[in-house]
């Protein structure tokens, strides 16, 4: 679906850009843990709370949108979809990755590297499934609200 034929009113998104941003922090993670390099733990963490904040500073996704797309390597998957519970989702991983890195340094390492590799396993659900978990907690606390 091409940007042009879509409603201007809705919002449009960019999943391969998620997909980018996802196997960057399944990748990192990994070679962290493999390497046992706490600290990029935390850089992982910086990175994605950055993007959560204002997606202009998504590092990850901005390798795509920069990068990889204007070079041909991948091409836009372009969907009418809120951004927003992506957003949470991501905000979601960068806690759990803060907690994990602040576990990493208090000499906690089996809690710091089940705290990150959780996000790992989240992560790679939804590479690889489509299944985003939070986005899954964002729609269920937007219900919640709605009732109340």
């Amino acid at each position: 679906m091409s940007a042009e034929s879509m409603n201007p009113s809705s919002p449009v998104f960019d999943r391969t850009a998620l997909r980018v941003n996802q196997a960057a922090i399944i990748t990192l993670l990994l070679v962290a843990f493999v390497v046992d390099l706490p600290w990029l733990v935390a850089i992982v963490a910086i990175v994605m709370a950055l993007g959560t904040v204002s997606p202009a500073l998504a590092l990850f996704q901005r390798l795509y949108r920069d990068v990889l797309r204007p070079a041909g390597v991948l091409r836009p998957d372009i969907h009418q979809e809120d951004a927003a519970p992506h957003r949470f989702a991501q905000g979601m991983g960068a806690t759990v990755l803060f907690l994990a890195s602040v576990a990493l340094l208090a000499g906690a390492t089996t809690v710091g590297w089940a705290l990150a590799l959780l996000v790992v396993v989240l992560a790679a659900i939804n590479l690889l499934f489509g299944f985003c978990v939070g986005c899954f907690i964002f729609f269920q606390l937007q219900r919640l609200r709605a009732s109340h």
